[in-house]
């Protein structure tokens, strides 16, 4: 298995200067997108994916110590590796994020909500779903 440290994409940063207020915010979306991506894992429905980007993005401006986590972690530090190198989402990852939507829209379907809404609902996962597909599976090797 590849050394975790070869995974890192970017070397850690250090939080440009900024004031409090604003680096705080920061830091409160990187742990806030951090739990929603762990309910993510467990819920259908919930994109844990794009929370791990939203985190990576936030810490990186404002927190070395989550970033540093997150591209070091074995299941979060491929998956930004991939990103950071051509905008990658794997094929097993698309086939879960699939299977996901797919269970909250029946999951939706058999609830008693309003039927725009459902429409609505599933009108974004099928969104999601087109995008997630039109990305590439692998990073390009250089060629030298």
């Amino acid at each position: 298995m590849k050394d975790l440290k070869d995974t890192v994409c970017v070397d850690p940063v250090t939080p440009p200067q900024m004031g409090r207020t604003k680096r705080l915010a920061f830091q409160i979306i990187a742990v806030l997108s951090l739990i929603m991506a762990f309910v993510g894992i467990l819920v259908p429905g919930i994109p844990a994916t794009e929370f791990i980007l939203l985190c990576a993005w936030s810490s990186s401006k404002a927190s070395p110590r989550i970033y540093r986590f997150l591209h070091e972690n074995r299941f979060t530090g491929p998956l930004l590796y991939n990103w950071h190198h051509g905008r990658v989402v794997s094929r097993k990852s698309k086939i879960a994020a699939t299977i996901s939507m797919l269970v909250c829209a029946i999951l939706l379907l058999l609830s008693a909500l309003h039927t725009l809404l459902i429409a609505l609902c599933i009108g974004c996962m099928l969104c999601a779903n087109i995008w997630i597909w039109s990305r590439p599976e692998s990073v390009k090797k250089a060629t030298v």
